[in-house]
């Protein structure tokens, strides 16, 4: 009987001991099944290779739209310069317009026709004397 005894702790011992390693034993097959761990491994670098390859194509398109602005505020400035120098050219030209109309400029040249008729009758006057 007391070896039944000793014998019964003894079996309660080896139980526990093999509860114990089949848990290690279930953890190491849970680690050394790293197929899903590669897999996902694999997805996430393809996932990263996908990121980087984006970032260098939204790098391309910030350098070509800076490029863009760049240019633009050159044409922009090339345009002013250009419209300034055109205004420059009508307000010159502007000044050189005579004001009134047809019929002002009519009655200055009866007034002056006139005049000269005086004037070439007033020589010829003063020839026949």
């Amino acid at each position: 009987m007391e070896a039944r005894r000793s014998q019964a702790s003894l079996k309660d011992d080896i139980t526990q001991k093999c509860k114990a390693l089949n848990q290690k034993k279930a953890t190491l097959d849970i680690k050394a099944d790293v197929s899903a761990n590669m897999n996902r491994l694999d997805l996430l670098k393809k996932e990263l290779g996908e990121l980087e390859e984006k970032v260098r194509t939204t790098k391309e398109l910030i350098q070509a739209e800076e490029a863009s602005i760049a240019n633009s505020k050159q044409e922009t400035q090339e345009i002013a310069k250009q419209i300034q120098e055109e205004f420059a050219e009508i307000s010159t030209l502007s000044r050189q317009i005579v004001t009134g109309d047809g019929k002002d400029d009519e009655a200055i040249i009866a007034r002056a026709d006139t005049v000269r008729t005086e004037a070439i009758h007033a020589i010829e006057e003063f020839l026949n004397q």
